[in-house]
């Protein structure tokens, strides 16, 4: 029933999107930044209601913890498509995500990413991925955004985190911004394990200390990628213990 109701909500919302289009169209014209606050609301109130009919009970571990007057880097383990739902209804900054290019074959879903400036990345395409860093820099500096990424580079429902892509670490490298470990357990169990079913489950999304990188010398910097994937798996770990028991 679930999966049902939700997939009406996504052809009520593709309508009402025509409207929403054109208001967000209109704000961008006056001030790019309304624009981005707006259509982010919007996907925030949209994603909240979904995951209330999806009937997850979720809890938010140290929103308190991340910078709200300047633009970080997220930094995220990824095991479930829910994760992106859950994360864009909460998070505290104007954000724009990394995703895989396959999101721009859902008209309704593509214009709704132009909006909030996500970046389209094809994998297998070395140009591809530095051109996401170089528009990821540029957003940071320039548009005050926050950037988000699992660089795990894949959905991973294991307990073990696989290695982070070091090169999405040179977006905070260049930039200077803070580094936030954003970690999630339990989030597959709501479609991953028995898709295309969506059920009830019990999740976690846990913020993380910033990780300022002003002071690291360049060899610690060469190893971001590991030193914060060991920090979301102690997250993960302990999280995991203590709630899913």
């Amino acid at each position: 029933m679930r999966t049902i109701i939700i997939a009406i909500t996504l052809i009520i919302i593709a309508i009402l999107s025509i409207p929403l289009y054109l208001v967000t169209y209109i704000i961008g014209l006056f001030s790019p930044s309304k624009k981005h606050a707006f259509a982010q609301k919007i996907v925030s109130i949209v994603f909240r209601f979904w995951l209330w009919i999806s009937g997850t009970d979720y809890t938010i571990y140290g929103l308190e913890k991340v910078p709200k007057d300047e633009p970080v880097l997220y930094i995220a383990n990824h095991r479930s498509y829910f994760d992106i739902i859950l994360s864009y209804a909460y998070v505290p900054t104007m954000t724009s995500y990394v995703s895989k290019d396959l999101l721009k074959k859902f008209p309704c879903i593509a214009q709704w990413m132009y909006f909030l400036k996500c970046m389209f990345l094809n994998r297998d395409d070395l140009k591809s991925g530095l051109q996401m860093i170089k528009d990821s820099i540029s957003l940071i500096n320039n548009e005050k955004l926050s950037i988000y990424i699992a660089p795990e580079g894949t959905r991973n429902p294991t307990d073990t985190l696989l290695p982070f892509k070091e090169g999405s670490f040179k977006i905070a490298t260049r930039t200077n911004c803070k580094i936030v470990p954003v970690c999630y357990t339990n989030t597959e169990n709501i479609l991953e394990t028995h898709a295309p079913w969506i059920k009830k489950a019990t999740v976690t999304m846990e913020f993380g200390e910033p990780i300022d990188i002003t002071n690291m010398s360049r060899e610690e910097k060469k190893t971001l990628g590991v030193k914060v994937r060991d920090i979301i798996q102690e997250m993960y770990d302990e999280r995991r213990n203590t709630t899913h028991d």
